[in-house]
């Protein structure tokens, strides 16, 4: 009961827009993520459906917010539940993997390094660079002489 929750995104359903329940604040499209990445202790993706790397799981994770997510959300980003993330998949287990994320410093504490971890493996700028040189390696001719 003393949690806020911040419900942000664009297009959002009616029903979520006008929701007009005691601690949870719709903001819907936002022009800075920012204040909420720095500002919020944890973030959710109840995704139900998409395919490949989730920006928004992938953002959060890159800021050391844990993240609590669908196994559909966090499809495509070699995520371990808790190591990198939690994964809930029925809306008792997304409440209960977010209180119980919310009020144990450890599980924050391993997620938050897990997620940067996974970012840097992944998904940082050098293991672009890195990808993109072996590829290329792979493509171009090599120097005879």
């Amino acid at each position: 009961p003393d949690l806020k929750f911040h419900l942000v995104g664009s297009k959002a359903p009616k029903e979520l827009s006008s929701l007009d329940v005691e601690g949870v604040e719709f903001h819907g499209f936002v022009q800075e993520l920012e204040p909420f990445l720095d500002g919020c202790r944890l973030a959710v993706a109840p995704l139900r459906y998409g395919a490949g790397v989730k920006g928004k799981v992938n953002m959060s994770m890159s800021y050391g917010q844990p993240v609590v997510a669908t196994t559909i959300a966090v499809e495509g980003m070699h995520a371990t539940t808790e190591e990198d993330v939690l994964i809930a998949d029925t809306a008792e287990a997304f409440a209960k993997a977010v209180v119980r994320l919310y009020g144990d410093h450890e599980l924050w504490q391993r997620l938050s390094e897990g997620g940067l971890k996974n970012v840097e493996r992944y998904f940082s700028l050098d293991t672009a660079r890195r990808s993109l040189a072996d590829m290329l390696k792979r493509v171009a001719p090599t120097d005879a002489g």
